[in-house]
């Protein structure tokens, strides 16, 4: 498992205990090991967080310039937030084995962006 993932599933555990956070099931967890195998090689790696209703997120900041949050859940869905510029996007597609490309474009974006 991706040391990233391992971790923010082991932040959890106390959540998960204490506050009644849903533990993410084996569909999310297969969803995210997925992606991040798809952006390992990109110039910075996302921060990964479980959300409290069990799904995992995906985020990258370009200073200033934006952010773009890309979540997996259980129902193959891969869902994307992003604020670029001065423009807001938002939508949910089916997440198979690439990145879908609304999602991988947005990331080139950010990532072209700037830090």
């Amino acid at each position: 498992m991706h040391p990233a993932l391992e971790s923010a599933l082991q932040d959890v555990e106390p959540l998960i205990a204490a506050r009644g956070w849903q533990r993410p099931k084996p569909p999310t967890i297969n969803a995210a090991q997925r992606l991040l195998q798809l952006v390992e090689k990109l110039p910075r790696q996302p921060a990964v967080q479980v959300e409290p209703e069990g799904t995992i997120s995906f985020e990258w900041e370009a200073a200033e310039l934006g952010w773009l949050t890309l979540t997996v859940d259980d129902q193959g869905q891969l869902t994307h937030s992003a604020v670029i510029g001065e423009d807001e996007f938002t939508q949910a597609e089916a997440f198979g084995d690439a990145l879908p490309d609304w999602a991988a474009t947005l990331l080139q974006r950010l990532l072209a962006a700037g830090h």
